[in-house]
């Protein structure tokens, strides 16, 4: 450890306020002098650089935010810490009150030290100003005041510094607001929750594999876990997003092929949820967008929704109208059935919104939990509302438009039997299920829907619990 003697600190100290004047002198401009407020015998590290430079992005968010302007910045990196100058463009008094605001803004921002200096190098006092000193470390005193009486142990403060840091270094692994984790967070219990619902007629449950022979429960577990990062990058990808909407989906689509190479790999090449990772990977990033936009907002579903159908505006017009008349050698199974039945699959009905959701799948899943329902039968009543409905292109591509239409019709009697809401129901569900398998039916895209419905409950409750509110994030 180097050590730092009385030499190097007042050389650091001439070295900053000859380059404080410099600046004064070339702009005639307040002065902010930043540097690390650092107990102890170490002054300077990489995560004490990284830590000087936060501070400098905060106060380049805040000069954005009260239309200061930034003229220059320069930065030194003495071994007795690092410092930042800038000359900044703005009323001195309320330079000081942003600088001071963002010494409060979280625990380890007690480590930040900022001074203001007017255009003739007179420094702006926070006392001036009618705020307080400020405080120690570890107590409400003074800090000028505990220093002097010595209160606290080097131990204490050195055990209290570290303590700062190490919450430094734990936001700086996420840098983005808390809704966005949420949402990746939303995205992978959908996929989990969508699995793990029983019975769930001809799909991979907890009880049996459904109408699959190459995947089980297990697999889902496996594939949901390895698509997590993904639905996080969609995430983000969405809360960045700036520009027309339709310029979101080709970023969206490399992140979800990305994204399929992992599924594989973890299911050693078994497809569990590809239909999946386009639909949820778009209405995650859709969420994103919209709550970044307007947190709080009722009917944030429908928002997000309407979100998702700006990302995929025109999709059907670009990627399936054109096949008409086309011999193309090798067509996808959505392809080949647009071509067949004219049926436009996952890329109509995001495009329009999704009404399978917003008119069936959401409305019956509130229902269903609003009258005491667990929350396994509450989705799997909800999953045989939405097979009612739904042109399921994987029974459609597996079996022709004569099954779909006969498992529309089985699903509606069913629901008109009370789906799970009575005993004649869940009997029937079972007994479909058993169908299904013999049968080979597997709903796939009313499954994927399900899991969209339950994310968008999540994204709607949470949003309406006031989750993140509308205050700037928090570090601490």
């Amino acid at each position: 450890m180097r050590q730092i003697t009385l030499e190097a600190v007042l050389e650091a100290k001439e070295r900053l306020a000859s380059l404080q004047a410099e600046m004064r002198s070339l702009h005639r401009l307040p002065i902010i002098s930043i540097t690390t407020n650092i107990p102890g015998p170490v002054k300077d590290s990489p995560g004490i650089q990284d830590l000087l430079r936060a501070a400098v992005d905060r106060v380049r968010v805040s000069s954005r935010q009260f239309g200061f302007i930034i003229t220059e910045e320069r930065f030194i990196y003495p071994a007795t810490g690092p410092a930042a100058v800038l000359a900044v463009d703005g009323e001195p008094d309320k330079l000081k009150q942003a600088c001071v605001a963002i010494e409060q803004a979280g625990d380890y921002a007690r480590l930040f030290d900022i001074d203001v200096f007017d255009a003739d190098g007179g420094q702006i006092s926070r006392t001036r100003l009618g705020y307080t000193e400020r405080t120690c470390f570890l107590c409400d005193q003074p800090a000028v005041l505990c220093r002097r009486l010595g209160c606290h142990s080097r131990k204490e403060i050195d055990r209290n510094v570290a303590e700062r840091l190490a919450a430094f270094a734990a936001a700086g692994t996420n840098p983005w607001e808390d809704v966005v984790g949420d949402i990746g967070a939303w995205a992978v219990e959908a996929m989990l929750m969508e699995a793990a619902c029983t019975p769930a007629p001809g799909l991979v449950d907890r009880d049996n594999a459904g109408a699959h022979q190459d995947m089980n429960f297990f697999t889902f577990l496996m594939s949901s876990s390895a698509l997590a990062g993904s639905m996080f990058r969609c995430a983000v990808a969405g809360y960045r997003h700036q520009g027309r909407l339709e310029g979101l989906l080709p970023v969206l689509r490399l992140i979800g092929k990305e994204g399929e190479r992992q599924m594989l790999r973890a299911t050693c090449g078994v497809n569990t949820q590809k239909g999946l990772l386009f639909l949820l990977g778009i209405v995650a990033a859709a969420a994103a967008y919209t709550l970044k936009k307007a947190p709080g907002c009722d009917n944030i579903a429908g928002q997000i929704l309407d979100t998702a159908a700006a990302i995929t505006s025109g999709i059907v017009e670009r990627e399936l109208v054109p096949l008409a008349g086309q011999a193309k050698v090798k067509l996808t199974a959505g392809e080949r059935l647009y071509m067949q039945y004219g049926v436009t699959g996952i890329r109509g009905e995001m495009e329009a919104g999704m009404p399978s959701i917003r008119e069936h799948g959401l409305p019956i899943l509130k229902v269903a939990l609003a009258q005491g329902v667990s929350l396994n039968d509450a989705l799997v009543h909800t999953l045989m509302s939405l097979m009612t409905v739904v042109q399921d292109t994987t029974i459609l591509n597996r079996h022709g438009m004569k099954t779909l239409l006969a498992v529309q019709n089985e699903a509606k009697q069913i629901m008109a039997q009370g789906g799970m809401f009575s005993e004649l129901g869940r009997a029937q569900i079972k007994s479909l299920d058993h169908s299904f398998i013999a049968r080979n039916i597997s709903p796939g895209g009313v499954a994927d829907l399900l899991a969209a419905t339950y994310f968008l409950f999540l994204a709607e409750n949470n949003s309406q619990n006031n989750r993140w509110g509308k205050e700037p994030k928090n570090d601490d």
